[in-house]
């Protein structure tokens, strides 16, 4: 029986009739289900215990990287949607493509699915898109969380879920161009107020995602440095970046010519650690920044004014100047 449940989906999508067995009760399907024509997929996923999972839209799970065309993938799921809460967003990305050079760019065209365990269906959505290696391509409303939770969908039963893919083709770019189109510059701010700073783990680094008109950044700091830094910088410094997250629509990525500045708020005197750039966001460089923004000791002087009732400050100011095709 095919599903008839009306959904808002960007691009396009379909409802493709498939097969699933299991144990059989008059709540559904108990235990672990498995995919009777497995072939017709080139990865499958099962997520057990999804309530577990982080509800907050900075949060993500990445699959194990798994092989399709002679290329490395991995499946990208954001259980309360990247952009807007109350979705389920489902990307793929090309992981690894290890016989061509790392701006390369690829023609992929591909299905994601996600499994009815009731009725034996797949909801699906097909793109095609131009893409670079780390880059993620799918859909941010994959289906509405709501519906997604409620059982009589069958798509989530006794905490699983099962999502899967196919890679129909992909078909390297050889030649790479570049195309600059400029659009009306618009700037947009934005500040990030960490309190209990003493209280972060500094070992790790941390996120602020954040929208700037039709676009998703992020600002990334390490608070112990850049553990890619040499180790004249790490253990020393603060790093800072800015990291472009693609745009807030369903589409291939985009990406984009911007001049951003980061700024650590001098709460006392003004005195304020800026560093202004321009700079192209694409997936070879994804962000931007410096791994030395600024030395510890001078982040940790009280005189400064950087760290204020354990409050540290930081704002970003991004202006897109053009897409980059």
């Amino acid at each position: 029986m095919e599903a008839t449940t009306a959904l808002h989906n960007k691009g396009y999508g379909d409802l493709i009739k498939g097969e699933m067995k299991g144990s059989k009760t008059s709540g559904g399907f108990t235990g672990d289900f498995t995919v009777k024509d497995s072939s017709a997929y080139d990865f499958l996923w099962t997520i057990k215990s999804f309530s577990k999972l982080p509800a907050d839209n900075e949060s993500k799970q990445t699959s194990g990287r798994f092989e399709a065309k002679g290329y490395s993938w991995k499946l990208i799921l954001y259980p309360n949607g990247n952009i807007v809460n109350g979705q389920i967003s489902l990307y793929l990305m090309l992981s690894r493509a290890t016989s061509h050079p790392t701006e390369a760019v690829f023609k992929v065209s591909y299905e994601l699915f996600l499994f009815n365990q009731k009725t034996g269906s797949t909801l699906s959505q097909k793109g095609e898109n131009l893409v670079q290696v780390q880059d993620e391509m799918g859909f941010r409303n994959l289906i509405d969380l709501k519906g997604f939770k409620d059982s009589s969908t069958g798509y989530l039963l006794n905490e699983s879920c099962m999502f899967g893919v196919k890679i129909f083709q992909v078909v390297p770019i050889q030649t790479n161009t570049e195309c600059l189109q400029p659009v009306e510059r618009i700037s947009h701010e934005y500040t990030w107020k960490i309190e209990n700073f003493s209280k972060i783990d500094k070992k790790k680094s941390h996120e602020r995602k954040f929208t700037a008109g039709d676009y998703l950044w992020s600002i990334v700091i390490h608070p112990e440095g850049d553990q890619k830094s040499d180790i004249k910088v790490k253990g020393k410094n603060m790093s800072l970046y800015l990291y472009y997250n693609g745009s807030i629509y369903d589409g291939p990525p985009t990406k984009v010519s911007a001049e951003f500045s980061l700024t650590i708020i001098d709460q006392i005197g003004g005195n304020h650690k800026k560093k202004t750039y321009t700079e192209v966001f694409k997936c070879a460089h994804p962000g931007w920044g410096r791994k030395d923004f600024i030395p510890h000791e001078d982040f940790n002087d009280p005189t400064l004014g950087f760290i204020v009732n354990d409050t540290c400050i930081i704002e970003a100011k991004v202006t897109v100047l053009a897409l980059v095709k």
